[in-house]
């Protein structure tokens, strides 16, 4: 099984990690080009992220990377859903280092982060 698997949820782009990945550059760059794959299928505005799954680790590369030029040109916004408060924490600590160049939030569950998505980036088509 693939490390990561992307697919499209209605206006969501879904972003599915296996448990206990280690999120490296060989990763982002498989995300990165399925999910390049998937804008130009489908010629969409850019994406509603939303990232799910249970990493065991995220190498810092390959962190700055998921905050960079190359996805910052198909995301609108993503949301990482994350279980754990204490996860959620250095989450929000990582992405205030990393400066991501698009709006990036942390969620609890699937529902609130298309809830947050829907809220913060509202589209016709729902």
């Amino acid at each position: 099984m693939t490390a990561a698997t992307v697919s499209q949820d209605g206006p969501f782009t879904l972003v599915d990690l296996k448990n206990g990945t280690l999120v490296d550059m060989r990763v982002e760059l498989s995300i990165y080009r399925q999910r390049l794959t998937l804008f130009n299928m489908n010629r969409q505005r850019k994406q509603l992220a939303i990232y799910v799954g249970r990493i065991c680790g995220l190498d810092f590369t390959a962190a700055r990377y998921a905050c960079g030029e190359d996805f910052e040109q198909i995301t609108e916004a993503k949301v990482l859903v994350l279980e754990s408060v204490l996860n959620r924490t250095f989450a929000n600590m990582m992405l205030s280092l990393n400066k991501p160049q698009f709006p990036v939030y942390v969620c609890g569950s699937l529902a609130q982060a298309k809830a947050c998505l829907q809220e913060n980036h509202p589209r016709e088509e729902q």
